[in-house]
């Protein structure tokens, strides 16, 4: 069975380059070795291009080869030469209401990243410059993140990275401003369609796309004028399953090259991304997929065949900037205003007091070998209620709170060390909802707290928080089935449909939660809820 991941390369989205080259490190895996040529990349597959020519100099990593069957899995060439040095993957996330992180990726590193902007197209006076422009050991490029402040909220502003294209973006209201916004939240999505999971597959992949249907991130590019921003709390990209897509796709249990395995599908997802990310603000939080190369491993392979690059969320940890405190939990868990709502981002796969574990860390639920992130072991704990405590309800009136592990759900395998650590905060805190990813289905559940206890099964004046549940916006694995009779606590339920969800608030007292199907954009299921502050 042939089998082609596509992509538009590293090296071809930008013909010119603006961007300052700095001195190439010799410690870096693609500046070893003599010199090489490159291949022809290849364009084949939706939305790819022709690819490069490949440039002298050193090749960092030689194209997939082929299986026993003479399948190339990837159809795809990861020549990061160092003739190159284009801005690609641009990524946005808010810097409160008068700021604008913007980062993005670079084949060199960058001695001042920087970025030209203004509000007109025609004239981008304002220049920002950082000196962030990291990279690590496995990575093909260098991340670079630089800050725009003194911006106007609600504002479109106009930038420019590099020689690049004029793109444009729109800055987030002010806390305490009512006007009606929409916001998409997605979680567990990897690359579909024609980059990933289609109707030819193998048998043991369930739910791949029908014929003309959208994936998530199409799906968010045709609606983007739908929504302000999008939140994405964990499971970004799948890079992890490299090892499995390979097992699955070939004829036996070989794998070969993580390292251009693994990256190779990152590339893939960050490329179709970028259409989403490079005009709005794209908010993130730690799912267990980012943790190392071979989450939960498959078949024999275990985290331990992971090089050290590729373990203890190294690569989220340098591509986002998220509006934390400070490295290296800026990224893990932190909280944002946009207009009468407030945000919180929080961590399940680090960082939990004792006696309980992240998800992620040694003696947490994956058995894994991945390490807290705070500087001592209440860190996020301590966070989490000193930020609900200052919430201003006169200018927030509504609480959000985003995490990948879900304790309420429709499924099994949850996660009962959140419920222990965070719900009680949850419910102290007056959280209005609570969202999850996870678990590949959707749920809503009624007004719940105190270990899964109905607090009332109406959305008027509830007094707990509602949990909305959609790992559905799909990836390799397609979805997992409900568990039934579902728990009590459940309203409604669906395993059959790709989706992201949609929240709209409207007032100060009223706001709609929808899951919206991927494919032809109908709503799946919706509620409102009513709520005096």
């Amino acid at each position: 069975m042939a089998f082609t991941r596509s992509l538009v390369s590293l090296l071809a989205v930008l013909a010119t380059t603006g961007c300052a080259i700095a001195a190439p490190s010799s410690n870096h895996p693609r500046n070893q070795g003599g010199n090489g040529q490159g291949n022809n990349g290849n364009g084949n597959g939706n939305g790819g291009n022709s690819g490069n020519s490949g440039n002298s100099g050193n090749t960092w990593a030689s194209q997939w080869q082929p299986d026993a069957n003479g399948v190339v899995h990837y159809g795809y060439n990861a020549s990061f030469g160092s003739g190159f040095n284009n801005a690609t993957q641009i990524r946005l996330a808010y810097r409160g209401c008068d700021g604008m992180s913007v980062s993005f990726a670079t084949n060199s590193r960058q001695d001042q990243p920087q970025v030209k902007y203004g509000t007109s197209n025609t004239s981008l006076s304002s220049t920002a410059m950082s000196t962030v422009s990291i990279t690590y050991e496995t990575s093909p490029k260098w991340e670079n993140h630089v800050v725009l402040e003194g911006l106007q909220s609600d504002t479109t502003y106009y930038y420019q990275v590099c020689d690049g294209p004029i793109l444009s973006f729109k800055t987030a209201r002010c806390a305490g401003d009512m006007t009606p916004y929409s916001v998409a939240v997605v979680v567990d999505l990897g690359t579909m369609g024609e980059y990933g999971l289609r109707q030819n597959m193998p048998s043991d992949i369930s739910n791949a796309l029908k014929a003309g249907e959208l994936n998530t991130i199409q799906r968010l590019v045709a609606q983007s004028s739908d929504f302000d921003f999008v939140i994405h709390p964990g499971d970004i990209a799948y890079a992890d399953y490299w090892a499995k897509e390979q097992i699955t796709l070939g004829s036996n249990l070989t794998i070969q090259d993580q390292i251009l395995g693994y990256n190779v599908i990152n590339e893939a997802f960050f490329d179709e991304i970028s259409d989403v990310t490079k005009h709005k603000a794209y908010m993130v939080g730690v799912g267990n997929h980012e943790a190392n190369c071979i989450n939960g491993g498959y078949k024999q392979y275990t985290e331990a065949i992971c090089v050290a690059g590729l373990t203890n969320f190294t690569e989220y940890k340098a591509r986002w900037n998220m509006p934390g405190d400070g490295s290296p939990t800026n990224n893990f868990w932190y909280s944002f205003d946009v207009g009468m709502t407030h945000y919180l981002i929080f961590d399940t796969e680090t960082d939990l007091p004792a006696p309980y574990h992240g998800a992620d860390v040694v003696g947490g639920t994956e058995s894994m070998n991945e390490a807290n992130v705070g500087s001592y072991s209440n860190a996020q704990v301590d966070f989490i209620k000193q930020d609900l405590a200052s919430v201003d309800r006169s200018k927030t009136p509504w609480v959000v709170a985003l995490g990948h592990r879900p304790w309420y759900a429709a499924a099994s395998g949850l996660f009962s060390d959140g419920l222990s650590v965070f719900e009680p905060l949850f419910t102290a805190g007056n959280v209005d909802i609570v969202m999850h990813g996870h678990v590949h289905l959707l749920t809503r559940t009624y007004p719940v707290w105190e270990n899964g206890t109905v607090q009332q099964k109406n959305y008027t004046e509830p007094k707990a928080p509602v949990y909305l549940i959609n790992g559905a916006a799909g990836h390799y694995d397609g979805l997992d089935s409900v568990a039934t009779p579902y728990p009590g606590y459940v309203a409604f339920a669906n395993d059959t449909m790709y989706s992201y969800s949609k929240l709209t608030f409207h007032n100060s007292t009223h706001m709609s939660h929808a899951f919206m199907a991927s494919g032809d954009n109908h709503v799946i299921d919706e509620v409102t809820i009513q709520k005096t502050h």
